[in-house]
């Protein structure tokens, strides 16, 4: 049962760094969390309980133990940037991994050392007392009862953080227009993703507390298994509610931007000063001017432009345009961009009714990289070849 829910953990938290829709960085952070705080909860599950020397003595040669010190920054960092709209770390978030960096450089010496010494230890774990895991000096920094005690003090550290940046900010998010339900959404996540923290801290805080006092392996045995399934439950927990409402790693649709002089339009939207702009009607309209120039520029002919190279364009952000697309104009940017090279084309068969050029020719002139891709994306939106449509249109 353990493995198993270990095994959904690693697979959703792997699925999410692969397909990161719209928040990108955010998501990132997320994504590492998840994925860390898993393996290290794995790699510790069978660290305490395994029989295998191979395995514990591989354990000993990982910095699995100052990884922990990673997990509480990383919650951090993805609730302040969906909150702040500001992904990006500062020159003070190094503070954030000093700890992880003392004990890194304090076990390194241990993680280097030969197998001998690393078999002789992992015998020590499985046939004697907790007191192998407890007492002797694997850190030249830290004695390991103090360590693992750290270890959860820190993370509840961040974990008041965290509740702190929720209720601070709560204020600031107003609602408006179409953003209202993607904002509540991401009120209601943020709140369960701090609770779920907090239980995961407090099982951790009885964990270490039944670790410490257990006297060995079968005394601790019980009440480690139904803590550990605790933990693992509530992680799973956590990554269903993504998987659930996906719509969460869209982030809030707030930010923070300045908006250029649109050219050759007569209304014209300028702004001199940074604001805090929310998905109101006059955003989208704003979006939505701005599409309509770069399509009217035909810059989707461009083989190379994606919603990446759109978003550094017109300075708006990624997950800006990602929730634009599939939550008001019901249509996935992919679609849509392929839509309008579609619709070059046949307006070049039509304007050049004795059309003689290749196919290949018409679809690498139409912004597509491959012939399969412009073939597929004809037939899909006009629901016929493009040899087919460009004899009805001779005839």
């Amino acid at each position: 049962m353990m493995f198993f829910l270990s095994g959904l953990g690693f697979f959703f938290s792997i699925l999410l760094l692969s397909y990161n829709r719209g928040y990108r960085t955010a998501n990132i952070y997320l994504g590492l969390f998840l994925l860390l705080f898993n393996f290290i909860t794995v790699s510790h599950y069978l660290y305490i309980f395994s029989n295998s020397r191979e395995f514990i003595a591989l354990v000993l040669s990982i910095p699995i133990n100052a990884s922990a010190y990673v997990i509480g920054p990383l919650a951090f960092f993805y609730v302040r940037s969906i909150l702040t709209d500001n992904p990006k770390l500062t020159k003070y978030d190094v503070l954030h991994f000093i700890l992880f960096a003392l004990i890194f450089l304090g076990r390194l010496p241990h993680n280097l050392a030969s197998w001998d010494e690393k078999y002789q230890i992992a015998d020590e774990i499985i046939f004697d007392t907790l007191k192998t895991f407890r007492y002797p000096r694997l850190n030249n920094i830290l004695p390991n009862r103090l360590n693992y005690t750290l270890k959860v003090i820190h993370f509840f550290v961040y974990i008041i953080a965290i509740w702190v940046l929720i209720f601070k900010n709560k204020s600031r998010i107003i609602s408006f227009g179409k953003g209202l339900h993607q904002l509540k959404i991401i009120n209601n996540w943020l709140f369960f993703f701090a609770v779920i923290l907090t239980f995961l801290g407090v099982s951790l805080l009885v964990l270490l507390f039944v670790f410490l006092s257990a006297e060995d392996k079968i005394d601790f045995h019980f009440a480690g298994n139904i803590l550990f399934a605790s933990i693992f439950c509530s992680f799973l927990i956590l990554i269903l509610g993504l998987v659930l409402f996906p719509r969460i790693l869209y982030g809030l649709p707030l930010e923070k931007f300045k908006l250029d002089a649109i050219k050759n339009e007569s209304t014209k939207l300028v702004g001199s000063e940074t604001e805090v702009i929310s998905f109101r009607d006059d955003y989208i309209d704003t979006i939505r001017l701005l599409l309509e120039n770069w399509k009217k520029e035909n810059k989707f002919l461009d083989v190379d432009t994606s919603i990446n190279s759109m978003s550094k364009e017109m300075d708006i952000p990624t997950h800006h345009l990602t929730y634009f697309f599939s939550q008001i104009h019901n249509e996935k940017y992919i679609e849509w961009r392929n839509r309008l090279r579609i619709e070059y084309a046949i307006e070049l068969i039509n304007n050049q009714k004795d059309y003689d050029k290749t196919i290949e020719g018409l679809g690498k002139e139409s912004g597509f990289r491959s012939y399969p891709s412009f073939i597929q994306s004809f037939k899909q939106i006009t629901g016929k070849l493009p040899k087919d449509y460009i004899k009805e249109v001779k005839n």
